[in-house]
């Protein structure tokens, strides 16, 4: 009985004598002359029969015992046996007339020496051999099988299962007597055993483990990626895992940034000098100016009339005084001596406040903030805020790191600044302050960073915004992304269970 490869149909072929089948993976000797196949309606239902009693069953194990009572319900056979070769390993599922719940016994160890022959072989093994027409016998190892029949007498065929080109299992079948299996029961073996590899493989694949099956299907993938039509897949697949190692493997920046924006390295709040009411707004934000010049004017018509009417007291005090002198009267000259110098206090005030009255830049910058052009003859009180200044000749960085991000950050570190309105330029930066609080924006816990231009544009601007990105070592950039995904979930976690 020498080994064939499965085909793609079951047929018999009785003028070859040879019986070929896409499950069973033996051979069987060419039938004997005399004896004619079996007709294939019978084979055919048989085959279904047992097929429907295999997939009735809920377990492997269970299908099992239901073909060996099957095939042991026939009147010539004392007893049925399967085994399941899987990983390399042959177990023993079910067998009639045996308990199994000692697998070290002697009996079920034959067994198994007489079904891993058979499946060494890759073909069907039987004792005593079957004898082909031409009065032949194949010349097949039953050391095992000779062990067996000489501890249950009689014959003894061991039949492997395949599907596919792989053997999934083995059906052991004994009879009494001296008379072995003949070519005509070989074939009708195999027509009934047709169906129940592909029934068995199904039903063990649905009781594995999950990472078994996937393991499985990962090889299928494999396997069908050899194909000549799946050229393209196999180069997309070879690019994408170059760059899978390219991410895994090349030390690249690993960077953290953030939201940025930009602010004067010095900022001056112009507040209200006095109570009144705004007559003028000579600037509006964005607008440069110089030092000393006009940016917000107040009404004065009321500090004017009360300087008028200090100046009149101060006439009178200082007639008074005259006419005590010339009466001699000290006490009298002293108390307009004293409401001279009230009177000149008051009209010092006003002038001064007359003064403030007009507020002026106090050095070179830009108006970032106090649009009061549209506020003329508002009243403001002493103290308001009116306007902000930020020098134009020197900036600051301050960008929003995440709480998550900020442990890696550290004074000195480079990087870099993007600008919305100049996204194509990168601006150099160099860390020169990390806040020790945080505060809460958009949900989230920030902390500011602070940083420097190392060559600030001409045409930058206090209050751009933009991102910035500071460079705090070199990682792939898989193990960085992972890292930062393997962070975020060990915040999570204690966010929610504390």
């Amino acid at each position: 009985m020498g080994e064939r490869a499965p085909q793609a149909l079951a047929e018999a072929d009785p003028a070859a004598g040879r019986l070929v089948s896409p499950l069973v993976s033996f051979t069987a000797p060419p039938p004997v002359a005399a004896m004619p196949p079996a007709p294939a309606d019978n084979g055919a239902a048989a085959a279904l029969g047992l097929y429907a009693r295999l997939l009735a069953a809920s377990t492997l194990e269970a299908g099992a015992h239901a073909l060996v009572a099957a095939l042991a319900s026939e009147p010539s056979i004392r007893r049925a046996s399967i085994a399941l070769h899987e990983n390399g390993r042959t177990r023993l599922l079910a067998s009639s007339n045996l308990d199994l719940g000692n697998p070290q016994a002697e009996l079920p160890q034959r067994l198994l020496g007489a079904m891993n022959e058979a499946l060494d072989q890759r073909c069907s093994v039987a004792l005593p051999p079957v004898v082909g027409a031409d009065g032949r016998i194949a010349d097949h190892i039953r050391i095992e099988h000779q062990a067996l029949q000489r501890l249950v007498g009689g014959a003894v065929l061991c039949l492997p299962l395949g599907i596919d080109g792989q053997v999934l299992a083995v059906v052991c079948l004994e009879r009494d007597g001296d008379a072995g299996f003949d070519a005509a029961e070989f074939a009708r073996l195999e027509r009934t055993l047709m169906l129940t590899a592909p029934a068995m493989r199904w039903m063990q694949q649905g009781t594995q483990r999950w990472f078994r099956r996937a393991w499985r299907e990962l090889l299928a993938g494999c396997q069908a990626l050899r194909q000549p039509g799946k050229r393209t897949t196999r180069r997309l697949l070879g690019a994408g895992a170059v760059l899978l190692a390219f991410l895994a493997l090349a030390p690249l920046q690993f960077e953290v940034g953030g939201r940025a924006r930009i602010e004067g390295a010095e900022q001056r709040l112009l507040s209200a000098p006095t109570d009144g009411f705004v007559k003028t707004a000579h600037v509006r934000p964005g607008d440069r100016v110089k030092a000393g010049a006009p940016l917000i004017d107040l009404l004065e018509q009321d500090l004017r009339l009360e300087q008028e009417r200090w100046s009149s007291q101060l006439a009178q005090h200082e007639n008074a005084y005259a006419s005590s002198m010339a009466r001699s009267d000290r006490v009298g000259a002293a108390t307009s001596m004293a409401r001279i110098a009230e009177a000149q206090a008051q009209l010092a005030l006003i002038g001064e406040q007359l003064t403030r009255g007009r507020i002026t830049a106090p050095f070179d910058a830009m108006v970032i903030d106090g649009d009061l052009s549209q506020s003329i003859g508002a009243p403001v009180r002493q103290g308001d805020k009116m306007m902000t200044l930020a020098t134009t000749d020197s900036f600051r960085v301050i960008a929003d790191i995440d709480e998550i991000d900020i442990g890696r950050v550290a004074v000195g570190q480079g990087g870099s600044l993007a600008l919305s309105s100049l996204p194509w330029d990168q601006h150099a930066i160099e860390v020169t302050r990390v806040a020790p609080l945080a505060k809460a924006v958009d949900g989230r816990n920030i902390f500011e960073v602070e940083a420097r231009l190392l060559e600030p544009p001409a045409e930058l601007r206090p209050g751009l915004l933009g991102r910035a990105e500071v460079v705090v070592g070199r990682r792939p950039p898989l193990w960085a992304w992972l890292g930062h995904a393997a962070d975020r979930m060990r915040l999570a976690w204690w966010n929610f269970f504390g």
